[in-house]
């Protein structure tokens, strides 16, 4: 080899070595900057809102509850001075009365506060359903009073109360039974008009007053309640409504020429209601007391129906502000990321000495791996002087020799991150949220293998699995029937692991458990006009177990009916992982228990 060959030989691997070196530079190194981020602060998609997001304003001139009371009235040209009328929603509050404080012959409705009495000192303890009174057990005197309206049974009843307590000066029996059922109407016996111990009278917010402690009164009151839905199915508020199940009691009273017509009653909407109507003389008197029933209960599924609107839409706007909300501070959580690993760089190049970050390029070597790179370094040195002193009779260039050498090590440092344990996966970011929607794309068709791809460790969301009876398998279809999802923002990757932020909609069974518990009672009070008494209560008087369940699973698949009223929206942060076959999502408990509705 000529001394021009090796000089060109010695030339051209310095250039090579160069090369290398240069091709290593990651991109953007020489003006200091750090990484580019995965997660920019920007999102990719705007968040909708979610179906069924229509107004629930009231319709404009839409008439008021006493304007439509006065026009039913009109048709049936009925005096409105002749009735005396209240409503109440048991789930709003919403009320209202008509001639509500006017003292009005009530008839055998005062049926239902007087077994209301006996009912309180039975689940004090102080009777018994087989409470002996007159020579009847109470249980028949109760079945008496409210199917029958048999008065001897009644007048049993308010003696025995009434000898139970004494008064000053001494007042008769009847005088001491209204004493008692005053706080069950809503008064003070001390302090109540006069008018109350005149005779069999109440007004109608007494009436409606007494109703809602029946309502709310738990399993202390079913027992009337079932009983009250057994009376007169075919007449007064029962006569033409046939929708829902009504509990009533009727007083009717003649003293010519007047009738005295009134039914009072809790009616089981979807908002359940108690309403009382008394008429004194009404023309047409029965025609405007099934009427009234029949508007309240068109009423209150009207209002139901604003309601549930309405609330959808404040659940929607509250799910979207929420979600800005955490979309902006997310924004300015990477904006302050971002300036502090600015500034990491920064002080590094001002003060080599300063503390460096995770996320700066610049790491700390460890010992192993220098050593390693140094004996490569000295065994390419020796090589060349070896080479150099073999054949003394050619002028290598040694320096260009040495430059090449050390170009090379500086071109396998920057190799290194690979073998620190800083490597840079080569994976797509798009993948991940591909996954992540044909993932919930399966769910939502219910394909279960297609869905089960999607996870990792070969694990089983087991949110599809078939269905062991007929409830189950309700709830199970309405749960998927409920799923929706929509991806937010940007993918976030580092190395092997993923993380991309969803809005799940999903049925909420938190939101179903007043209602729940509400229809449970209404179907154990349906089952218990069907079947068998000893099928529902024991010998205390409590629903026994089957029935319980029984009733359960009725009242859950009759608001299965109208699963979209306990939809909500809920974020959620799903974390993936890359193995052999791609991205594959992780099935935390958080993301399986959404899934499953549980989002209280």
């Amino acid at each position: 080899m000529t001394v021009r060959n090796k000089r060109q030989f010695s030339l051209v691997s310095l250039l090579l070595s160069l090369f290398l070196l240069l091709s290593m530079l990651p991109a953007g190194w020489a003006e200091g900057s750090t990484p580019q981020d995965p997660q920019t602060a920007g999102t990719e998609n705007e968040i909708t809102e979610g179906e069924g997001g229509s107004s629930a304003e009231n319709v404009p001139g839409q008439a008021d509850w006493e304007t439509r009371l006065l026009l039913m009235l009109q048709e049936h040209d009925a005096n409105p001075d002749t009735i005396a009328a209240g409503y109440y929603n048991l789930a709003t509050g919403e009320e209202h009365y008509y001639n509500g404080d006017q003292y009005r012959v009530s008839g055998s409705m005062y049926k239902v506060p007087l077994n209301m009495l006996f009912l309180n000192w039975i689940a004090e303890g102080k009777i018994t359903l087989d409470e002996s009174i007159g020579g009847y057990r109470y249980s028949q005197l109760l079945e008496g009073t409210i199917i029958d309206s048999n008065n001897e049974y009644a007048k049993l009843l308010w003696d025995y109360a009434g000898a139970t307590i004494e008064t000053n000066p001494a007042s008769t029996l009847y005088h001491r039974y209204r004493i008692l059922i005053a706080p069950i109407m809503g008064e003070d016996p001390d302090n109540v008009d006069d008018k109350y111990y005149e005779n069999n009278f109440f007004t109608p917010r007494q009436m409606i007053t007494c109703l809602r402690q029946l309502y709310d009164g738990g399993e202390r009151y079913d027992r009337l309640i079932e009983t009250m839905q057994r009376a007169e199915p075919e007449k007064y508020f029962k006569l033409r409504e046939r929708r829902f199940n009504i509990a009533h009691k009727y007083g009717w009273y003649a003293e010519d020429p007047i009738l005295y017509l009134n039914d009072c009653a809790l009616c089981f909407t979807e908002d359940p209601i108690a309403i009382v109507l008394f008429t004194t003389g009404t023309e047409n008197a029965y025609g405007v007391l099934t009427d009234f029933c029949t508007l309240m209960c068109d009423y209150a599924q009207e209002k139901y129906t604003e309601r549930m609107e309405r609330v959808r839409e404040e659940e929607q706007a509250a799910a979207l502000a929420a979600e800005q909300d955490r979309l902006a501070a997310e924004a300015a959580a990477e904006a302050q990321e971002t300036a502090q690993r600015a500034e990491t760089v920064k002080t590094g190049a001002e003060n080599p000495s300063a503390a460096k970050t995770e996320d700066t390029w610049i790491h700390e070597l460890t010992l192993g791996p220098i050593l390693s790179l140094g004996l490569i370094a000295a065994g390419v040195l020796a090589c060349l002087i070896w080479f150099s002193i073999r054949h003394r009779s050619s002028r290598l260039n040694l320096w260009y020799g040495i430059a090449a050498v050390l170009l090379t090590a500086g071109a396998m440092i920057l190799c290194f991150p690979g073998m620190s344990g800083m490597s840079f996966v080569s994976a797509s970011e798009e993948e991940a949220p591909v996954t992540v929607d044909r993932f919930f794309r399966a769910l939502e068709s219910g394909d279960a293998a297609a869905a089960d791809a999607c996870l990792a460790y070969g694990a089983q969301s087991g949110l599809l699995n078939e269905a062991t009876d007929e409830m189950h398998a309700a709830v199970r279809n309405a749960l998927q029937q409920s799923w929706g999802h929509q991806l937010l923002g940007n993918c976030s990757v580092e190395k092997t692991r993923a993380w991309q932020e969803i809005q799940l909609r999903v049925m909420d069974f938190s939101k179903m458990q007043k209602d729940l518990q509400t229809e449970t009672r209404v179907q154990l009070l349906d089952l218990a006009r069907t079947m068998n008494r000893e099928s529902i209560y024991d010998a205390s008087g409590n629903y026994v177990p089957e029935a319980a369940g029984m009733a359960y699973d009725r009242a859950m698949m009759k608001l299965l009916e109208q699963p979209q009223n306990y939809y909500g929206t809920v974020g959620c942060r799903v974390e993936l992982t890359l193995t052999g076959d791609g991205w594959k999502i992780v099935p935390s408990k958080a993301l399986i228990s959404a899934l499953s509705g549980n989002l209280g």
